[in-house]
């Protein structure tokens, strides 16, 4: 009896490994697996049929801003075209949106020097076209302009914008055809 109980279980020793094995191959398909298709660029109802037609699902994890893509499209996606996953895998997907992002303009008009402008509009995210000078004190902002626009402390503008920082010369204002100001009161 000792034997049989023995055999018995060698036996369940050297046969539970093999059927878990085959199990597993079974079970994760292993071996078995399908190559990703490229939906990068196509609106999301071709993706998705796409996906689906090859046993695929999908998920929206991202919506990011690209200039010139359609609304709906799909910019990136993971796993990349050609990676090979089991059938069902779900694919994250990007797509792009039409909202611009924007940002808020600093309050730096008539409240800052140029070098501390020039630091906090790129530190905004914003980009910088060559000064504009007027006369007044020197290298201070006296406003800010995006196009022909003039901005105001708060504007909301698209990140990345070129603004033009209009800027004192050090030259006083030009008075030269005005009534000078006389003061006769010391002639008394």
């Amino acid at each position: 009896m000792v034997l049989v109980n023995l055999a018995a279980m060698a036996a369940v020793v050297i046969f539970t490994p093999f059927m878990a094995l085959w199990w597993l191959d079974s079970y994760t398909l292993h071996g078995q697996t399908i190559p990703v298709p490229d939906v990068c660029g196509m609106q999301l109802d071709e993706a998705v049929s796409v996906l689906r037609g090859q046993g695929l699902d999908f998920e929206i994890v991202d919506h990011k801003y690209m200039k010139g893509a359609d609304e709906n499209e799909v910019l990136e996606q993971r796993p990349v075209a050609g990676d090979r996953v089991k059938d069902g895998r779900k694919i994250e997907l990007t797509m792009s949106s039409d909202n611009e992002p924007m940002q808020r303009v600093p309050d730096i008009i008539d409240n800052c020097s140029l070098r501390e402008a020039e630091a906090r509009l790129r530190a905004a995210g914003f980009k910088l076209a060559p000064h504009v000078e007027v006369p007044g004190e020197d290298d201070w902002v006296y406003s800010l302009l995006l196009g022909r626009d003039t901005l105001h402390n708060g504007a909301q503008i698209p990140v990345g914008s070129t603004v033009v920082l209009v800027i004192g010369n050090g030259e006083d204002e030009d008075t030269s055809s005005a009534e000078p100001i006389v003061d006769d009161s010391w002639f008394e």
